[in-house]
């Protein structure tokens, strides 16, 4: 101490050893045997500039993975990605480096779901990703970015068939996914039937989103393979694809014995009133459904009337209907609002941008 410059404090050893700790943590992770009390403060003083992949294996305070979750331009945050910041910042990562699947296993118990978005599908390794991750519960691929020209998109941001085999084959690994969603992917109906494989053998997919996709009335009938008796689907998504009179029908069909599906988005097809008609027939008698949206579908007079019935019916459990840029009159949704009033569980009624204003 006598040697020190004047106004400069010893280092204690304490304070040596967590200083050589942290300036070499990158190089040799060691940590095992620092006190609780001083753990904070050396995770806290860890460069956020080391190895990422050995960040995730060694350090696991929280407030560390807020640091590196902080500075990341995309504005990574908890509501989005995770539940703990070690699982945000790991579950963002996934999604960023899947050039190499090294060291994934390091880090698995800490991934719960990933997205790839505007990628080339091709490029994504879902079958060893997948069966790299025993908690993985979501994915979520999706092709088409907006903004590019349509030939180039399709030709690198669509669902190959290969890929739809690689999709098909991580479902068969049923473990614990139970949300996927693959949209703006041109899946057409021969690629459905390649994913229809892998969901049918997995039995445990409750939410499926395939929006904005090419699929038809025959791949509907595919589809409705998952609504039996005793499936598990709860919501269903199939927005913006090819769905015409006779889907509406293979749905009304398989909607009269399921019992699990809560919600179903039919938005931006084409089912006409004689589709919708079909549908709407499989709720007559019995149905699960809360919530269920027909916009844009071309649906008339023949298709509020029979909404009526089930709005007023005993056993409709009908909160959220979307009926808003169809072909309804005045008095069709004139009839829609009073059956909605006199029904027995609140109804959230939107008709906005019909043929006629209902004033």
């Amino acid at each position: 101490r006598e040697h020190l410059p004047a106004g400069v404090m010893a280092e204690s050893l304490v304070q040596k050893c967590t200083r050589i700790l942290i300036e070499h943590f990158e190089s040799q992770p060691q940590h095992e045997d620092v006190p609780a009390w001083l753990l904070r403060h050396l995770t806290g003083n860890i460069s956020l500039e080391i190895d990422t992949l050995k960040a995730l294996t060694h350090v696991f305070d929280d407030e560390y993975w807020k640091r590196r979750c902080d500075e990341l331009s995309c504005g990574v945050c908890l509501h989005q990605w995770g539940l703990t910041w070690k699982q945000c910042f790991a579950e963002h990562f996934i999604c960023q480096g899947t050039q190499s699947l090294l060291g994934v296993k390091d880090f698995q118990d800490y991934i719960f779901s990933f997205s790839f978005k505007a990628l080339g599908l091709s490029a994504v390794k879902l079958n060893s990703l997948c069966s790299m991750l025993p908690n993985l519960t979501r994915v979520e691929l999706s092709g088409v970015q907006s903004g590019l020209p349509t030939e180039y998109a399709l030709k690198h941001f669509s669902l190959k068939l290969a890929d739809a085999r690689s999709v098909a084959s991580a479902l068969s690994n049923p473990q614990c996914l139970a949300t996927l969603i693959i949209q703006s992917s041109s899946i057409n109906d021969d690629l459905l039937r390649v994913l229809m494989n892998g969901l049918v053998t997995n039995g445990g997919v409750t939410h499926l989103d395939l929006s904005h996709n090419e699929i038809t009335d025959h791949g509907v009938r595919l589809i409705c393979s998952l609504l039996g008796e005793h499936g598990v689907l709860a919501y269903l998504a199939l927005a913006d694809n090819l769905i015409q009179r006779e889907g509406g029908r293979y749905l009304g069909k398989a909607l009269c014995a399921n019992q699990s599906l809560v919600a179903l988005n039919l938005r931006l097809n084409r089912l006409k009133d004689a589709g919708g008609e079909h549908l709407l027939d499989g709720l007559l008698e019995k149905s699960s459904l809360t919530a269920i949206n027909l916009a844009a579908n071309f649906l008339g007079s023949v298709t509020a009337l029979t909404l009526s019935r089930i709005l007023l019916g005993d056993s409709s459990h009908l909160r959220e209907l979307d009926l808003s840029s169809n072909e309804l009159s005045n008095r069709d949704m004139e009839v829609l609002q009073e059956a909605a009033r006199s029904s027995l569980v609140t109804c959230n009624l939107d008709m906005r941008l019909n043929k006629e204003s209902a004033g």
